[in-house]
């Protein structure tokens, strides 16, 4: 089921209306079925996967709280750790170890041929495998007790509006607020309304629009021009953004409207100064992550410069895996790690500079230039395809330009969302909110931008030939 669907739009006010006029001690049980039922619709079958990993991380954490002895603990810890990575690994990186295995006996001329396995991945299996996981890693750390209550935490795995796609929280977080009692609020609901219809912009007009054009270019990139390619990947860069963030939003804001507060999971990451800021603003949640429970446990930057450097290319390195199983990703991510390390070994400027503001911007350019690389990576077809494509931008700058089916009004479209989106991220990074700025206003004339923006979002939203609402790209991570 698609936050961008019909049936969603149907499934949550059904199931919030009902939640709210459930008594307290039947809410939480509500919300996971309703949780269950909603990723069910993908593939019923899948929904096994998630209880298998839900049981297994409960009764390691349980374990893990009950026993003092550190060999047993550690043993309880690294079985719930195998159990779902292995079924992470075999859902995800079977074809593309194999896939390994063959080029490199194809290399070395032996007469060996794996075999073709085509093995659908579950919807969002990266994501509550890793919330899970640090949930059992934190019991071990003794940061939150073990939950005693397995439906309880079956809740917090499940939790429908970032279950396929985060944010990634943590049981300190989410675990105690999906399980208390909370009664309707309509300043809330207010609230969680406009940050979702935020998501809805964002995802419906901003990134589905925007993908047509970019599927057309990087589909032929063989025929496009430099200029053309340039501008898809520039394009991209927004689609990526709009598509995840706006995915976020929708959760953030269906979760508000329930009282249950999810991290933010975006936070201007094209106004970032460097690399290594703008990590810091894209899916902060993973991010984090990988910060917690690799990054640190690796040793961070204790030992020097040269161990920093490593941990944080096997952190990348490991990042651009979980986003997927080919060289690109593995690719991707280390060209990341790199830039963060070569931009730490950079000697820092002693006075401050004379134009701070100029300095500022230029700075974000050139991080928004080196990050247009790594994007352009990331949704090329394969390596190949990206060197390619890197390679003819600057050689084949005065080749005539592909058909792209993209019309002189759909282009004005896209151009005047664009300038919409870059006002409400100025907006907010100068730690401003729209609520903040409407919130000013008479309330009917909030109500005439309110509905006038519902009306965009619906009338834009699917305005024009060849427009059809996408799946959101994360769901294939």
């Amino acid at each position: 089921m698609l936050f961008n669907s019909l049936e969603f739009l149907l499934f949550f006010p059904v199931i919030t209306l009902i939640y709210f006029v459930l008594p307290h001690r039947v809410q939480w049980i509500w919300l996971l079925a309703m949780s269950y039922f909603f990723y069910m619709n993908w593939h019923a079958e899948y929904a096994l996967l998630m209880a298998a990993c839900t049981i297994v991380t409960f009764v390691c954490a349980r374990l893990i709280a009950r026993v003092s002895e550190p060999k047993k603990r550690k043993a309880a810890l690294w079985a719930g750790v195998v159990f779902n990575i292995g079924m992470l690994g075999y859902f995800k990186y079977t074809g593309f170890f194999l896939d390994i295995v063959q080029r490199g006996c194809d290399l070395l001329g032996l007469p060996v041929t794996t075999p073709k396995v085509s093995i659908l991945l579950p919807v969002g299996i990266s994501f509550y495998v890793f919330q899970a996981l640090s949930y059992m890693i934190d019991v071990y750390k003794g940061r939150v007790k073990a939950e005693q209550n397995l439906f309880k935490y079956a809740l917090f795995v499940s939790f429908f509006p970032q279950l396929v796609a985060g944010p990634i929280e943590r049981s300190n977080r989410l675990l105690r607020q999906v399980t208390a009692e909370h009664r309707f609020d309509w300043e809330r609901t207010r609230q969680g309304l406009l940050i979702m219809l935020l998501g809805f912009f964002e995802k419906v007009v901003v990134a589905d629009r925007a993908c047509m054009y970019v599927d057309a270019v990087f589909g032929s990139w063989q025929a496009a021009s430099g200029a053309q390619i340039a501008l898809a990947t520039f394009v991209f860069a927004v689609q990526d953004l709009c598509d995840f963030a706006g995915y976020s939003y929708i959760a953030i804001g269906s979760a508000k409207i329930l009282g249950i507060e999810l991290m933010t999971n975006f936070r201007q990451p094209y106004f970032a100064h460097s690399v290594q800021n703008f990590w810091a603003r894209w899916h902060i949640s993973l991010s984090t992550w990988f910060r917690d429970y690799i990054y640190f446990p690796l040793g961070a930057g204790r030992g020097g410069k040269f161990k920093q450097a490593r941990n944080m290319m096997i952190v990348y390195t490991v990042s651009g895996l979980w986003h997927g199983a080919a060289l690109k990703y593995v690719a991707w991510g280390m060209l990341n790690g790199a830039l963060q390390v070569i931009e730490g070994l950079l000697p820092q400027p002693k006075n401050k500079p004379k134009f701070p503001k100029l300095d500022l911007l230029l700075h974000i350019l050139w991080t928004d230039f080196l990050i247009l690389i790594t994007m352009l990576i990331f949704r090329a077809s394969s390596m190949r395809a990206a060197a390619g494509m890197l390679l003819r931008i600057p050689t084949a700058w005065n080749a005539p330009a592909i058909a792209t089916g993209f019309s002189g009004m759909q282009a004005l479209c896209t151009g005047i969302c664009f300038l919409v989106l870059f006002a409400i991220e100025l907006i907010h990074e100068k730690r401003k909110t729209l609520t903040g700025i409407t919130d000013k206003l008479p309330g009917c004339v909030r109500f005439v931008l309110y509905l006038l923006a519902v009306l965009a979002v619906i009338v834009f939203g699917v305005w024009g030939p060849g427009y059809s609402a996408q799946a959101f790209i994360y769901f294939q991570f």
